[in-house]
């Protein structure tokens, strides 16, 4: 006799129940979380021995930040949950980071929330989490307050679900996801998404960032930028010592390889 299939709890982010299906469901994604962990990762506008700090809304498990923080050894992260159980499970993750993270509860549902970090941060990132809110109005409102808390020559970045430009599409991400070849994963998830990307772009420009753009798309799930003003990445001071150091050996290489000729001649 086969067991009985799992039921999908009702949606409750303060539900353990609902945490734990969450949970579960996420290890069997992790493969493909991973490839979009990494391009939020890419376009960090740092060089990877930086020292910069971000803000992750919505932080969830941690699993971002684990990427993250494994590749910027001199990033520091303030992850912000409305769930004590899903910051338990990250500073379970991030451990061996401590001293690096501060962990924030607080909600999304309403602008309390800022009060809660302390600005400016280099990037304020979000992934998979700001959707959840459902409501548009919030979620424009949202990007007004992420604004003021990113610094000069900062980003923020929302990888999230977004809805079709058309419905009419909807038959063609789930037909794309049957290629195995073709490495779409889109399709899982989403529902409910409040903006397509192009609005949500707009909601991102008009909260004050200079620069509104799509860094990446698939389908229904999109890597949105904001450029608070400039960026401005500098030379990787770490790659130059390097070079440096390198340069000065070989000239001292070569100044000793002068001397011992003068003393051959002699």
């Amino acid at each position: 006799m086969e067991a009985p299939q799992r039921t999908r709890p009702r949606e409750d982010w303060f539900d353990d129940d609902y945490i734990g299906f969450w949970l579960t469901r996420e290890e069997e994604r992790a493969a493909e979380r991973h490839q979009q962990f990494v391009k939020i990762r890419a376009v960090i506008p740092k060089h990877q021995h930086d020292a910069f700090r971000y803000l992750n809304l919505g932080a969830g498990p941690g699993n971002l930040d684990e990427v993250l923080l494994d590749y910027y050894p001199h990033a520091e992260a303030v992850l912000l949950d409305g769930s004590m159980a899903m910051l338990a499970e990250a500073r379970k993750r991030l451990e061996r980071h401590e001293g690096r993270v501060e962990f924030v509860q607080a909600n999304l549902d309403s602008p309390d929330w800022v009060g809660a970090v302390q600005g400016p941060f280099d990037a304020v990132v979000s992934s998979i989490a700001i959707h959840n809110l459902r409501d548009p109005r919030r979620i424009r409102a949202l990007y007004a307050e992420i604004f003021p808390l990113v610094g000069h020559g900062g980003v923020f970045y929302n990888l999230e679900y977004v809805r079709l430009a058309r419905p009419g599409l909807a038959p063609l991400v789930n037909k794309a996801a049957t290629d195995p070849e073709a490495g779409f994963h889109a399709g899982h998830g989403g529902g409910g998404s409040p903006g397509t990307a192009d609005e949500q772009l707009g909601w991102i420009h008009e909260a004050g960032f200079a620069v509104a753009d799509c860094l990446w798309k698939e389908f229904n799930v999109a890597l949105l930028a904001g450029i608070r003003d400039h960026i401005h990445l500098g030379d990787d001071a770490h790659e130059a010592h390097g070079e440096h150091a390198e340069h000065g050996h070989h000239e001292e290489h070569g100044h000793h390889e002068e001397h011992a000729g003068h003393g051959e001649h002699h």
